[in-house]
């Protein structure tokens, strides 16, 4: 997953390694009630909008327009770049949240993230954990039967 992050799924269990130096976090299927995505904007790049201040302030035309590209940049990452996380609710009441890693909007590094989101969310929820995507709206199992209309 990237960042030395890492994140398996087997013999009934799931484990997080958010780094090679930190001990795994191990959750077993049987304890785990709720599944969710969490995807949401860059919200932390927002914080170079603050050099915009500065630009206004600053004295020399190079130096605004450094301040004011670095404002810029950081509304341009919070826009095109997504945080994602895992957020595990227990049936003992407890709620961890494993970050998963931040990745430009439809790339590569965003389609990984999202493939491995997407191959944990199948298992767990063959296992009947309640899954809930980035939204909030609960993943069913696709029916069996051939959907309704016309057949050939």
């Amino acid at each position: 997953m990237g960042g030395g992050r890492s994140l398996v799924g087997e013999g009934g269990r799931i484990t997080y390694r958010a780094a090679d130096a930190v001990p795994p976090l191990i959750v077993e299927l049987i304890q785990l009630r709720t599944l969710t995505l969490e995807s949401r904007p860059f919200f932390e790049a927002l914080v170079l909008c603050g050099f915009a201040v500065l630009g206004f302030v600053a004295v020399g035309l190079p130096l605004k327009l450094v301040m004011f590209g670095l404002a810029a940049l950081g509304g341009l990452l919070a826009a095109v770049c997504r945080v994602h996380a895992l957020v595990l609710e227990t049936s003992t009441g407890g709620r961890l949240r494993w970050p998963l890693g931040l990745a430009r909007r439809g790339s590569e590094r965003d389609a990984r993230l999202l493939g491995a989101w997407s191959t944990l969310a199948g298992a767990v929820k063959a296992r009947g954990v309640v899954v809930r995507d980035a939204r909030g709206a609960v993943l069913t199992a696709p029916s069996s039967e051939p959907p309704e209309g016309p057949r050939a």
